[in-house]
């Protein structure tokens, strides 16, 4: 999860300022993956990396805006843009966003808390960005977006050992691969959020193409949400239900696919099932403290379940796709510019909570002799995979 995203400010149209701004942040993680736990000093666990340091600009100026952030990955070897777009306010109701900006979709600005994100992130779902445009118009009660995104996101540089090059990149798109060369264009968006006291109801509507480089076939991505925020006093409360779909997407032979390939931040690719759909909620408390410098923690859960719909051939018998869990139990310490995140997260058929990372986890799922390896009459679906744990603190100073 991020902070200080200063594109969604209020302005005034008679004033002008420019911002410069970013973080530093460094990350410590303890695993308990397949069952065993990594020794002290491994490289990427159960060690402090620097996880990732961004600069930032905001300016404005009668009514135009300009905001821009490029990111550093030192442990990745990674770096990229994650948005940079121009806008222009018509009015205080109304404004436009034109460049790589955040796609309206779901609960805005995040459907988490924690620092991990919620699993609709994994699949492209949230906190995504693309290249287009993105109107949002405030009417009575009512927040309404209409957005055309023309492609995903530029990739940025990544170091080819970690992974594809299409995947140096901050959101989870649909990217190119040997044998398996689709990408996303020509995507529209809809979404009607609704104020009622302290509570927001929302439907957000997706669609895109998945375009094949290689036969220039065209299938399509089909999306939808309903969301609900409510606060109470210190609590929080977000909750989500999600369906995507991929319809007729097709590898560079020809042959209809039930899994899409996702990749960002530089690793490998992996599976994602072509049709599921999900549910999520998240509670959160905030508690006002004052020890020293530290001003408030906020404690939350937050908990994914993901239903795949596709069937693979198992032998002669059609099994369905293991479904995938996630739930991040936590708390953010915020003192001064500095917020620590406190994570345990434990994931089943999750393709980062493991120690083989990506594979098949959000696609049939794991096999249940090796978690690396396709699925098979030798290595069916594992119906009781294990929880996996990982301690993540993310230390980061935002300015």
């Amino acid at each position: 999860m991020e902070l200080g995203n200063w594109a969604l400010r209020e302005t005034n149209r008679d004033t002008s300022w420019v911002k410069v701004g970013g973080a530093f942040r460094l990350n410590a993680i303890w695993t308990h993956y397949e069952g065993k736990t990594a020794p002290l000093g491994t490289f990427v666990q159960n060690e402090w990396t620097w996880d990732t340091w961004w600069m930032e600009i905001d300016a404005y100026k009668d009514g135009l805006q300009f905001a821009f952030q490029y990111r550093f990955y030192p442990t990745f070897n990674t770096h990229f843009l994650k948005f940079g777009w121009i806008g222009y306010r018509f009015n205080a109701d109304n404004n436009l966003q034109f460049g790589i900006t955040q796609v309206p979709f779901g609960l805005l600005t995040y459907a988490s808390h924690n620092w991990w994100f919620q699993l609709p992130y994994y699949v492209g779902l949230e906190d995504d960005h693309q290249i287009g445009f993105n109107y949002t118009r405030r009417w009575k009660d009512w927040t309404l977006n209409a957005a055309y995104f023309l492609m995903s996101e530029p990739r940025g540089t990544n170091e080819l050992s970690f992974g594809e090059a299409s995947t140096a990149r901050y959101s989870y798109d649909v990217v190119p691969v040997e044998g398996n060369n689709n990408i996303e264009r020509h995507q529209w968006n809809l979404r009607a959020a609704r104020k009622v006291g302290n509570a927001e109801l929302g439907l957000s509507l997706q669609t895109h193409e998945v375009f094949n480089q290689v036969t220039t076939h065209i299938g399509r991505n089909y999306a939808a949400a309903l969301h609900y925020e409510q606060d109470y006093r210190r609590w929080n409360l977000k909750t989500e239900v999600l369906y995507y779909s991929y319809v007729d997407v097709r590898d560079d032979a020809g042959n209809t696919l039930d899994v899409v390939q996702m990749g960002a931040y530089g690793f490998g690719t992996y599976d994602v099932a072509s049709q599921a759909t999900m549910y999520l909620a998240g509670l959160a408390y905030n508690i006002p403290v004052s020890f020293g410098p530290v001003k408030n923690i906020q404690v939350y859960n937050n908990y994914t379940y993901m239903q795949k719909f596709n069937r693979v051939l198992v032998g002669t018998e059609s099994v369905r796709f293991a479904p995938t869990q996630q739930n991040v139990f936590g708390a953010l310490v915020t003192a001064g510019h500095i917020y620590a995140y406190f994570d345990i997260a434990r994931g089943v058929n999750h393709p980062w909570l493991t120690g083989e990372f990506g594979g098949n986890a959000l696609g049939t799922g794991r096999g249940i002799n090796a978690v690396d390896q396709p699925v098979s009459t030798e290595n069916p679906i594992n119906r009781n995979s294990i929880w996996n744990t990982r301690l993540n603190i993310n230390l980061g100073y935002y300015f």
